[in-house]
């Protein structure tokens, strides 16, 4: 689909704009809402509580499997890809959990089966390995098209100054999770594992380390919270400030974290029974 189409399945449809947090580091908060709403979305909503609703079935999958002795975090769709295709012996072991995008697509459908579910992305991957796994995920439109979408629609970030909000199921703490440890800092999951069995890691050659080392017997680690890009979602690739140092990035997503949180979700806060009976599952 390009942009063209996507841009026709926004103004066509009754479409629902998910953000990654990520988006932070290429555009104002809350400008963002407003200009997402004049390209012609109905709704725009975050990923928080699809992430806090993932950190529960995290939880629950490890408390129900006492006995494993690995468990990796799958929201990644490039370290799953990595397991697959050159660490098979390890599949048995990702946490067999969907990402926070594809769980935030089944609430949305859910409320709203007849929706245009579209995924605001910092990477690639979501678009091209993750989504056309799920039936849920309508499109998926990348941060760089994001600002080539605007510049072409003459959407500009100073015509957006209103105290704009979320539309829905709002949840602030997990807005960390694009930041590398993000999942292992706010789903709770410390208190199932002792001290130094969570691994907190990024980059390849840090990951095949951690791989490497398990499969050889040297690895004290149950649980690892792994993603691909260096500090996390935060380098992801099709950001358009991509080039900015890590830890500027890192300041900008925990300065959002704190800047949207004063804001009182009040009827937007998601709660554990929106999401009750959907299947947040996946199988690697």
């Amino acid at each position: 689909m390009d942009l063209k189409e996507k841009i026709n399945l926004i103004k066509k449809n009754e479409a629902v704009a998910m953000l990654a947090p990520t988006f932070a580091i290429d555009f104002k908060y809350p400008n963002i809402i407003g200009m997402l709403r004049k390209l012609g979305f109905k709704e725009v909503t975050e990923l928080t509580f699809g992430a806090r609703m993932v950190n529960w079935a995290y939880a629950n999958y490890i408390k129900e499997h006492p006995e494993q002795e690995l468990f990796i975090a799958s929201p990644c769709p490039t370290v799953v890809a990595m397991v697959q295709h050159q660490y098979p012996e390890l599949i048995k072991f990702l946490v067999p959990v969907v990402s926070p995008m594809e769980a935030m697509a089944k609430v949305h459908k859910k409320f709203n089966p007849n929706c245009k579910v579209i995924f605001i992305s910092p990477c690639w991957a979501k678009e091209n390995v993750e989504a056309p796994k799920y039936k849920e995920i309508d499109a998926v439109i990348t941060l760089k098209d994001l600002k080539q979408i605007f510049e072409q629609e003459d959407i500009k970030e100073e015509n957006f100054i209103e105290n704009y909000y979320f539309d829905s199921f709002v949840r602030e703490y997990t807005k960390i999770y694009p930041v590398s440890g993000g999942l292992a800092s706010t789903s709770h999951i410390q208190k199932l594992f002792q001290e130094g069995e969570i691994l907190i890691t990024d980059g390849v050659e840090n990951i095949k380390k951690a791989f490497d080392d398990f499969k050889a017997g040297k690895s004290k680690y149950k649980f690892m919270d792994l993603l691909n890009c260096d500090g996390g979602c935060i380098g992801g690739p099709a950001i358009n400030n991509k080039d900015l140092p890590t830890e500027k990035k890192k300041e900008i997503i925990f300065e959002y974290t704190h800047r949207s949180s004063e804001a009182t979700m009040g009827e937007h806060e998601g709660k554990v029974k929106d999401a009750k009976d959907i299947d947040l599952s996946a199988k690697f």
